[in-house]
C-alpha cells in the first residue's frame, strides 16, 4: 500500500545522498485541549523558525534542516504540564530529541543537523515493522534505547519498539502481550495516523493482560489510517515477548431485551462543554418482550442536545453523555423516558469501570428503598451514529424537581425572608472559587485543609449574592454548632440544622458500598424551605463505578476482607477533601445508636443479604444476550480498568456478578460485626417483646397502633429519643386502634402510659 513508503526499506534508498531534509516537530497532549500557554521555540543556525505548541490531542510542523546547521529547542511551560510531550524526528524517522510528560524548560536541546540517518527496523513509527490480525510475533526490545515518545503508561523509560498495520475495517482493534520466557512485565500504547508523522494516541496499558502484560484496545479508528503499535518494557526493562493483534469486528443487534437508544448527531462533534443539537430515537417494547432494532421509536423520537459529562469518565472509550430533550425550537421539552417522570435533563452513564453493569443502579436502587430519593435509571443499549456504543445507564441527572430532589424553586428574585431559605442543592467534587465558596473549618484530624461546598442549584451563574452568603452562613451555622461543647444536646446541637435519618441513610448506602467518592467527590446535600423543615439532608446518592470493589490506592479500600470504614477517606490524601462531618456526629452517642437500629432495620429487609443478592441476579438473566455485544465491543472482562482492583478480576459476566455478591456478603457480615452501637432506643431490653402493634413500622410519621386487649381509658403518648429524653408528647382518648401523626424522624420508643400508671412500650423507626 502507499501507505508504507516511509518503511525503512524504501527509506534507505537515496539517504545518504540527501543534503537538506525535512525535520518534523511531533507534539502530542494527553488531556486533549492543547498545550495551555506552554511552547517551543525552534532556532536552525541562530534564526527562529517559529514558535509552536500543540492544539487538540496533538500537532505536527516540519521545517528545512541542512547537514551540519546548527539546532536549538527552547521550551517554555504555563499549565498541565503534565499531559505535554514532544519528539523531533529527521525525514526518515530517525530521532533527535525527545521530552515530556512535565518537560524541562528553557534551552533544552543543541545539535546538529543530519540527514542521513534513519532508523533501524521497528525503532521508530516510521521504520514500524509489519505485524496482522493473523499471527502473533515475538519481540525483542533488546538493546533498544528508544524513541523517548511516552505514552504516558507503564512508568515508560524508553526501549520502545514499533509495528504497523492497517486499520481494519471494523475500526476496533485489541493488542495484548505474552510471556515467551524473556520480558515479564510490558507496556502498550496504540496510535493511528495518516503517517508516522502525524499520530494520534488510542489507547496505554500496562498490566490489563495477566501477571503483568498488557491489552489495549482501540475502538473505532478512522477508515483509512494505519494503527502504530509502541511496545517497551516497564520501567526501561528489555527482552523478548509475544505480540497478538486481534480485530474486535463489528456489532449489529437485530434485538434487545433492553431498551435501544439511537443517537443522530447530525454530524457534530459531540463536546465536553456545552451540548450540541441531535437527533434521538427511544425503542422498548416493556419487560419480558424483544424490542427490535428496525421497530418503531414507541417511546421518544425527537430533538436533543448532547454533550459529554464526567471528569475521568469523560475521558473513557465508551464516554458518558448529558442529554436535554428538545422541542423543535430547541426549547426544554419535559417528557415521560421508560416510565421515568417527565423532565428534559437526562444522563448516559456509561459502564467503563463497571463489569457487573450493576453498581450504580445497586446504590440507586437501595437508597429508594430506604425511602430516599435517587435517580431512577435502567439499563439499555445506545447506537451513536449507527455504531454501537454498548450497555449504558440512562436516567435521571441529579436536579430541583417534585419528581427528583424535592425542594421549593428559588428564583433570582427571592432574597430575603423565608423565600431566601430554599431550596439549595450542594456538591462537594473539584472545584474553583467562582462555582463555589470555602468552608470555615478544616475536617477534623486535618488542619489547614480547604474544604468547598459548590452552588449546584441554583446553579454559579445564576445564585445571587444573597442566596450565596445565606446558605454559606447557614452551613456554617452548622458546622458551629457541630464543633462546638454542646453538639450533641437534641435540642441546641447540630440536629436544629442536619436532618440525622437522611445522613445516616447516605452514610449507609455509601459505607455498605465502600464508596470513597461518597465522602469525597460526588458528594450532595440539599435544604428547603424554612417552612418546609429547612434542614440540609444528606444525598442523593451518586457516582458508584469504584465502589463495591477492593482497589489500591487507600488502605480503607484496598483491604479484602470486608474491613474498612470509608468516611474516614480524608485520611488517605484524596483528590478532593469531604467536609468530614461523620466524624465528629460518630463522637454522639445517639448518633451512634440511631445509625445502628436504622441498620438493623434494614438488614431486615432492604440490605439483606439475600435480596441484594436476588436483585443482582434478576439484573444479570436480563442482560445475559446484551452483555455478550457489550463485551465484545468492550473486552474488559479479566482487566481491571481504571481502578486499579487487588484481586485478579473475572473472565466471564457471570463469574463478575458472583465476584460482586461474594463481596457484599462479606461486607455486611464485615458491619455486623463492626458498626458501633447497640439499638437500645432509650428503654429496657424487655420492651422489644411488646404486645403493642404498630402499622406500617418504618413509617412517614403517620401510623396506627392497635393495643392490647385489657387496654381502657385515657393515655398519654410520648416518644423517647436514643439518649432516652422524651422529645413529643400527646394525650390520647381511649381506643384499641390509635391513629397517631408524629412530626419527628428518627428512631424512638413509642411508650403509652395509662392513668393507673401501666406503660406499654414499643420500637419506632420514622423514616
Amino acid at each position: 500500500m502507499m501507505r508504507y513508503i516511509l518503511l525503512p526499506a524504501l527509506l534507505a534508498s537515496g539517504s545518504a545522498f540527501a543534503q537538506c531534509c525535512d525535520y518534523y516537530l511531533v507534539m502530542h497532549d494527553s488531556f486533549g485541549d492543547g498545550w495551555n500557554g506552554g511552547e517551543l521555540t525552534v532556532q536552525v543556525n541562530g534564526a527562529t523558525v517559529g514558535t509552536f505548541a500543540a492544539s487538540g490531542s496533538g500537532s505536527t510542523v516540519a521545517f528545512p534542516v541542512c547537514n551540519g546547521d546548527a539546532l536549538q529547542l527552547s521550551y517554555t511551560a504555563a499549565d498541565w504540564e503534565e499531559e505535554n510531550t514532544y519528539q523531533l524526528f529527521n525525514e526518515f524517522g530517525a530521532s533527535v530529541f525527545a521530552d515530556g510528560p512535565n518537560p524541562e524548560q528553557g534551552v533544552v536541546f543543541t545539535g546538529t543537523g543530519d540527514c542521513i540517518s534513519s532508523p533501524g527496523p521497528g525503532l521508530s513509527p516510521c521504520s514500524a515493522l509489519p505485524i496482522d490480525t493473523a499471527d502473533c510475533v515475538i519481540a525483542n526490545n533488546s538493546g533498544v534505547s528508544g524513541t523517548g515518545t511516552n505514552p504516558g503508561c507503564a512508568n515508560y523509560q524508553g526501549g520502545d519498539i514499533w509495528y504497523v498495520m492497517p486499520v481494519p475495517e471494523s475500526g476496533n482493534v485489541s493488542v495484548s502481550t505474552l510471556s515467551t520466557g524473556g520480558l515479564n512485565d510490558t507496556g502498550v500504547a496504540l496510535w493511528s495516523g495518516p503517517d508516522c508523522f502525524n499520530l494520534t494516541l488510542r489507547a496505554c496499558d500496562d498490566d490489563a493482560g495477566p501477571d503483568y502484560f498488557s491489552i489495549a484496545s482501540a475502538y473505532e479508528l478512522p477508515e483509512g489510517e494505519l494503527l502504530f503499535i509502541e511496545v517497551f518494557g516497564y520501567g526501561g526493562a528489555s527482552g523478548a515477548f509475544e505480540l497478538c493483534v486481534a480485530d474486535l469486528g463489528v456489532i449489529t443487534v437485530e434485538s434487545s431485551e433492553l431498551p435501544l437508544v439511537l443517537i443522530n448527531t447530525l454530524g457534530n462533534t459531540i463536546p465536553y462543554d456545552g451540548k450540541v443539537s441531535a437527533r434521538m430515537e427511544i425503542k422498548y417494547n416493556g419487560p419480558g418482550a424483544l424490542t427490535f432494532f428496525d421497530g418503531p421509536a414507541n417511546v421518544y423520537d425527537g430533538h436533543i442536545g448532547i454533550g459529554l459529562r464526567g471528569a475521568s469518565s469523560g475521558g473513557y472509550p465508551q464516554r458518558p453523555y448529558s442529554i436535554e430533550t428538545r422541542d423543535d425550537l430547541g426549547e426544554n421539552n419535559n417528557v415521560s423516558l421508560l416510565g421515568m417522570p417527565e423532565e428534559n435533563d437526562w444522563v448516559m452513564l456509561s459502564n467503563w469501570n463497571d463489569r457487573s453493569l450493576v453498581r450504580n443502579a445497586l446504590a440507586f436502587h437501595l437508597a429508594r428503598a430506604m425511602g430516599q430519593y435517587a435517580p431512577r435509571a435502567h439499563l439499555c443499549e445506545v447506537f451513536v451514529d449507527s455504531v454501537y456504543k454498548g450497555i449504558y445507564l440512562f436516567g435521571e441527572r441529579i436536579k430541583r424537581d417534585s419528581a427528583r430532589v424535592d425542594i421549593a424553586k428559588l428564583n433570582p428574585d427571592e432574597n430575603s425572608g423565608d423565600d431566601l431559605t430554599g431550596g439549595y442543592i450542594l456538591q462537594q467534587n473539584l472545584s474553583n472559587s467562582s462555582n463555589s465558596f470555602a468552608s470555615n473549618y478544616s475536617p477534623i484530624g486535618h488542619p489547614g485543609v480547604e474544604v468547598r461546598f459548590i452552588y449546584e442549584y441554583p446553579e454559579p451563574d445564576v445564585i445571587t449574592p444573597e442566596q450565596k452568603d445565606y446558605i454559606a452562613a447557614f452551613v456554617d451555622s452548622l458546622e458551629t454548632t457541630l464543633y462546638g461543647p454542646a453538639f450533641a444536646d437534641p435540642v441546641t446541637g447540630y440536629r436544629r440544622f442536619l436532618d440525622a435519618p437522611s445522613f445516616i441513610n447516605y452514610f449507609l448506602v455509601n459505607e455498605v458500598a465502600r464508596n470513597a467518592d461518597g465522602f469525597k467527590k460526588s458528594v450532595f446535600f440539599h435544604k428547603d424551605k424554612n417552612s418546609n423543615g429547612g434542614k440540609l439532608k444528606g444525598g442523593p446518592v451518586w457516582d458508584f463505578d469504584w465502589a463495591w470493589k477492593n482497589i489500591w490506592g487507600c488502605s480503607i479500600c484496598d483491604q479484602t476482607d470486608g474491613s474498612g470504614w470509608t468516611h474516614l477517606v480524608n485520611d488517605c490524601n484524596p483528590d478532593n477533601y469531604g467536609a468530614g462531618w461523620y466524624v465528629r456526629l460518630q463522637q454522639d452517642p445517639a448518633w451512634v445508636e440511631e445509625v445502628r437500629c436504622i441498620y438493623d432495620e434494614h438488614r431486615a429487609d432492604v440490605l439483606s443479604t439475600a435480596g441484594i443478592h436476588a436483585w443482582i441476579d434478576s439484573v444479570g438473566v436480563l442482560v445475559q444476550n446484551a452483555q455478550a455485544r457489550h463485551f465484545q465491543k468492550w473486552p474488559l472482562l479479566g482487566q481491571s480498568g481504571p481502578a486499579p482492583e487487588v484481586l485478579p478480576c473475572a473472565t466471564t459476566y457471570a463469574a463478575e456478578l458472583d465476584t460482586l455478591k461474594a463481596w457484599i456478603a462479606e461486607r455486611l457480615d464485615w458491619m455486623d460485626a463492626n458498626l458501633p452501637g447497640l439499638c437500645t432506643v432509650g428503654i429496657e431490653e424487655a420492651a422489644r417483646g411488646s404486645d403493642l402493634r404498630i402499622a406500617p413500622n418504618p413509617n412517614d410519621g403517620h401510623f396506627s397502633v392497635s393495643l392490647p386487649g385489657d387496654w381502657i381509658g385515657p393515655m398519654k403518648a410520648e416518644l423517647i429519643d436514643l439518649s432516652g429524653r422524651v422529645v413529643w408528647q400527646e394525650m390520647l382518648s381511649a381506643s384499641r386502634l390509635l391513629d397517631m401523626r408524629v412530626p419527628l424522624r428518627g428512631a424512638f420508643a413509642l411508650r403509652l402510659t395509662r392513668s393507673d400508671g401501666v406503660q406499654r412500650t414499643a420500637r419506632l423507626l420514622i423514616r
